[in-house]
């Protein structure tokens, strides 16, 4: 009888330990750290994270030669039209450390993207931390950063688009 108590007890801590107690898709973040930038996109236009407040925005990091980069960007131009017609959400790529050339024949010849896509050429956005890519943040209406995810996600998937629907529409 106690050989099968402790059995079970130790089963119930390993399938505990196994188990993915994870609330959210995203992890959030405590601190209310300012989403700020002012980049160029490919056509030379700066635009700053100041001008996208009212809207929540999702900041992605990412770079050409970043295989799991490359696979995720279908699922966010796939996101990016799920969310199209709301007036409260905005999709921002920041390419982190290549050049205006290498980015525009890489979109204009490997991967179409739709959404606004920002040069940060020098690596200069170093008040993200951002330590891997790609990574991802959700920024609130506000301008602060609530979420944070790293490596790559299938944008797209009910997981992802319920999460940011119920975010955005609060």
């Amino acid at each position: 009888m106690k050989i099968k108590l402790c059995l079970i007890f130790i089963s119930a801590i390993f399938l505990s330990s196994c188990s993915d107690s994870k609330v959210s898709v995203m992890d959030k973040v405590d601190l209310k750290t300012p989403a700020i930038f002012n980049l160029p996109d490919l056509d030379g236009k700066y635009v700053d994270a100041s001008e996208l407040k009212g809207s929540y925005l999702l900041v992605n990091f990412w770079a050409t030669w970043c295989k799991p980069c490359v696979r995720e960007l279908p699922s966010l131009n796939n996101l990016n039209k799920a969310f199209k017609d709301s007036n409260n959400f905005k999709l921002v790529a920041i390419n982190v450390g290549q050049s205006k050339k290498v980015v525009r024949e890489f979109i204009d010849n490997k991967s179409p993207i739709d959404f606004t896509v920002l040069l940060d050429e020098n690596i200069e956005l170093s008040d993200w931390e951002v330590s891997a890519i790609p990574t991802t943040y959700l920024v609130d209406d506000k301008g602060n950063i609530i979420y944070k995810v790293e490596g790559e996600k299938e944008w797209d998937s009910i997981e992802f688009t319920s999460f940011i629907k119920s975010i955005i529409d609060k």
